[in-house]
């Protein structure tokens, strides 16, 4: 896990979507207590990490041409870390990726100057909601700015590139041991719960696992796996925490249904079209070990209610 470059390379892959956390949960204080014991007692100097996160994230943007607004991603780092309701409109962040894209068609060999700081923002946002996800201490901003600015004026670094790169492979170890300690909670409270989930009246379990609750059965056909289905979905964790919504983005989503995490490829083809359902996933038929993102952690049973709308079968 490249913690410098995660958010840059995710936004050029155009991932707009995004949402934050809310207050730290009984897993995550269950996961820091593994933690504490899974993960070496080894210091690691923010001084020296900001420093380095910032020298690393200005010569790494430099692959894409994207000379970044110090003062905005710092800005977006900040939000992010607190969980903050992002600052930038998707309206605007579209518009200038797509600009930065056009730019990259046309002139990729001249950096792309982000004037609005609209992708600045929106790197350090997610740059900062990782890191708060992954337990990792909030940066020195000065010391960001230090290295930033080092980078950029091609001054001899504070600290050389194998110092750099140790420093963050010891935070990339301990960002990731972190992670692991709170997989396996997460997943020992998702097993937890599907199990008692599994008791409840209208519940049903399929052979894998899967387990669905009928809140209104259409007449339609169902779909294969084969078919692009339209759909309206909510998706939250086992504590009820919302992750994703196409109600909320205001209109469904069409995809090929053999392309989803495997909960949904079973799940719709049980669904006549004019149905909903409400999907309990187990980690395994949903994002696994590796969860997704910064809102689905490793482990995590998901719960989703979909509305299928339409089919369209393959041709």
């Amino acid at each position: 896990m490249k913690l410098y470059l995660l958010a840059i390379s995710t936004l050029l892959l155009g991932a707009l979507t995004l949402s934050a956390d809310e207050a730290t949960t009984p897993v995550e204080a269950a996961a820091e207590a593994v933690a504490e014991t899974a993960t070496p007692k080894t210091e690691i100097s923010m001084k020296d990490f900001s420093y380095s996160f910032g020298y690393e994230i200005f010569t790494g943007n430099k692959k894409y041409k994207l000379l970044l607004a110090p003062e905005k991603l710092l800005e977006g780092y900040s939000d992010g870390f607190a969980k903050k309701p992002m600052g930038v409109k998707q309206e605007e962040l579209k518009a200038q990726h797509g600009a930065f894209m056009t730019h990259m068609q046309t002139e990729g060999e001249k950096d792309f100057q982000d004037e609005k700081g609209v992708l600045s923002y929106v790197t350090g946002y997610q740059i900062g909601k990782n890191f708060s996800a992954n337990g990792i201490d909030e940066l020195d901003k000065n010391e960001v700015l230090a290295g930033i600015n080092d980078a950029k004026e091609g001054k001899e670094p504070r600290l050389n590139e194998g110092e750099r790169k140790a420093v963050m492979e010891a935070m990339d170890a301990k960002a990731q041991a972190k992670a692991q300690a709170k997989a396996e909670a997460v997943k020992t409270e998702s097993k937890k719960f599907l199990e008692e989930n599994a008791k409840k009246e209208g519940v049903k379990v399929t052979e894998s696992g899967l387990q669905y609750q009928v809140i209104k059965e259409g007449e339609g056909a169902k779909p294969k796996a084969t078919d692009t289905v339209k759909v309206h979905y909510a998706g939250t964790l086992v504590d009820g925490t919302e992750f994703d919504s196409s109600y909320k983005r205001g209109e469904p989503i069409s995809f090929p249904l053999n392309g989803v995490i495997k909960g949904w490829t079973e799940g719709l083809q049980l669904m006549p079209v004019g149905s909903k359902y409400r999907f309990f996933i187990p980690s395994d038929l949903g994002y696994g070990d590796r969860g997704a993102g910064s809102d689905i952690p490793g482990g995590a049973a998901l719960i989703f209610d979909v509305e299928l709308i339409e089919i369209n079968p393959q041709k």
